[in-house]
């Protein structure tokens, strides 16, 4: 019965996101080309960016647009991101020009979105060279690890996550096979992993979303004119909805033991532990719809 019910949620969100490809078409976007990237004068952390849009024949310059442009880290996703900053038309029809500076150095993403009597979005890489320090002293070769303080707590997060998960799994495991001798312990177990799990998810909705914005918990309602946006949010919201029921199973469990002598109910323990395994391995299953559609929105967003 559990493989039936795995099976026939995998299936369930398999045609969703087939159904939800099949539904999209590609508009007709702007040709938006970075013609430059300037390093600034006493900033080799700023940028001056000169961009041209053109129609989406790569005939016709286009004017009057709103051009916007946004950047995100290629190591560190939305962890490490510049917010939109609006570019200027320049004095050629068809350029935009405007400055930005990146927190530090490393590989970009840019962004440059369009928006005007045409919308679309174009993509580049960036390569930001950290400031030369001269010393006067010998040189010595020394390896450059970049883990500063923001490097650690979006790897502590990204790793707890997962930690958080496997640890429940492993509560479950130990449950069911042995469903009398560590009730308290599986149960302990199981709220430390949804402890974990919440604080980590709220932090992945902060800054490890495909987003140049970040999702709020309670204000879902506006979502980014991106393509798939609304489908991952879907996932999203589904896999917080089966973490609730699996939560609301827990305390049931909870309180049961609370009540009950030690060894009784063991069908019933048995029972929602099961229910909570299957919620768990359909957690996985959007998860992984989840990650997929992930790498389609940051294509486009």
């Amino acid at each position: 019965m559990t493989k039936r019910w795995i099976t026939l949620v995998a299936l369930g969100l398999a045609v969703l996101a087939w159904r939800a490809a099949t539904a999209h078409k590609l508009p007709n976007f702007p040709q938006v080309r970075l013609q430059s990237a300037e390093v600034g004068r006493d900033d080799s952390l700023l940028r001056r960016l000169t961009v041209q849009v053109r129609d989406p024949t790569g005939k016709e310059l286009v004017s009057g647009a709103e051009v916007t442009v946004w950047a995100l880290h290629a190591t560190f996703g939305s962890g490490l991101r510049v917010e939109a900053i609006q570019l200027a038309p320049a004095r050629d029809p068809g350029i935009y020009q405007g400055e930005i500076r990146f927190p530090r150095a490393g590989r970009w993403e840019l962004t440059i979105e369009v928006i005007g009597r045409y919308v679309g979005d174009a993509h580049f890489e960036l390569d930001v060279t950290a400031p030369s320090v001269s010393d006067e002293g010998p040189t010595q070769d020394k390896p450059e690890l970049d883990f500063d303080l923001p490097t650690i707590r979006h790897l502590a997060m990204e790793w707890g996550h997962l930690i958080g998960f496997a640890l429940w799994l492993v509560a479950t495991a130990v449950g069911l096979l042995n469903p009398v001798r560590y009730r308290w312990l599986v149960l302990i177990a199981t709220w430390a992993a949804f402890t974990i799990q919440g604080v980590t998810g709220l932090y992945k909705m902060e800054y490890s979303t495909p987003f140049a914005t970040p999702l709020r918990l309670f204000n879902l309602s506006q979502i980014p004119g991106v393509f798939f946006a609304r489908e991952y949010i879907s996932i999203l919201v589904v896999k917080h909805v089966l973490m609730l029921t699996a939560m609301a199973i827990t305390l049931a469990l909870t309180l049961r033991v609370w009540r009950a002598k030690p060894g009784e109910r063991v069908l019933l323990w048995r029972a929602l532990l099961g229910v909570n395994l299957t919620l768990a391995l359909a957690i996985a299953a959007a998860a992984a719809v989840l990650g997929f559609y992930h790498a389609i929105v940051l294509h486009f967003s």
